[in-house]
């Protein structure tokens, strides 16, 4: 990963941890408490761990010889639901589209028709958040086949997600919408920044063909409401 890139990235997540702007650069193991947060999150750079939550939940994580072990942080946290995700960023343009011709909508009604045919589990992968920008892959009935969009991270970085129809995966759909979204993002000056779970090998491999490079994990244990 260049560099520059990667310390641009960083910065954003100092800003959406609400870490020092240089909180991340100097490697080691990095906490802050937040006793607002009804999460722990857990970011792991190369060789730089961030644990942000709410005490005495974040002294148990840090405590951990593997603080960026899914299980271990969850066991820490209280046994609360966890979660893992791949980060990867892309630093170039690559051109992973598929589909001659794409018939493309940037209506985000369409984006909400795709989370409602697709499994609650792949859904999940999209977030709840209304996308900045959308790319809404449509057949010639106008209906949703697979999706793109991103929201803007801290101005610096592009959170893209991707979802397509169990019913018509692999077939280049999805490599279609993540590369117009990925490049919409580079035109905007943004770094693309791919999220996805770590179990989920086709997504990631997913974000490969589409020229992003893994950098880093980020483990989420969602507490109960205090």
């Amino acid at each position: 990963m260049d560099p520059h890139l990667s310390s641009i990235a960083a910065l954003a997540w100092c800003r959406e941890l609400g870490l020092a702007d240089d909180a991340l650069s100097s490697g080691g193991l990095v906490t802050e408490a937040d006793e607002t947060a009804t999460t722990v999150r857990v970011l792991s750079i190369g060789d730089t761990v961030a644990v942000v939550g709410p005490e005495p939940t974040v002294s148990a994580v840090a405590a951990l010889a593997e603080p960026s072990d899914e299980g271990a942080v969850r066991a820490a946290a209280g046994g609360y639901a966890a979660r893992t995700e791949q980060l990867g960023l892309c630093p170039e343009w690559t051109d992973a589209v598929r589909i001659k011709d794409p018939l493309i909508s940037h209506d985000t009604a369409y984006l909400a028709e795709l989370v409602r045919r697709c499994p609650p589990d792949d859904s999940t992968e999209v977030g709840a958040d209304v996308p900045d920008r959308a790319f809404v892959l449509l057949d010639d009935d106008h209906q949703p086949l697979a999706g793109a969009g991103y929201r803007e991270l801290q101005s610096l970085l592009a959170d893209v997600r991707v979802l397509t129809t169990p019913e018509n995966r692999r077939l280049g759909l999805g490599a279609t919408v993540a590369t117009l979204c990925t490049h919409d993002a580079l035109d905007a000056g943004l770094i693309p920044l791919w999220r996805t779970r770590r179990d989920n090998l086709a997504a990631r491999g997913l974000a490969a063909v589409s020229g992003y490079v893994e950098w880093g994990t980020l483990v989420t244990v969602r507490l109960s409401v205090r």
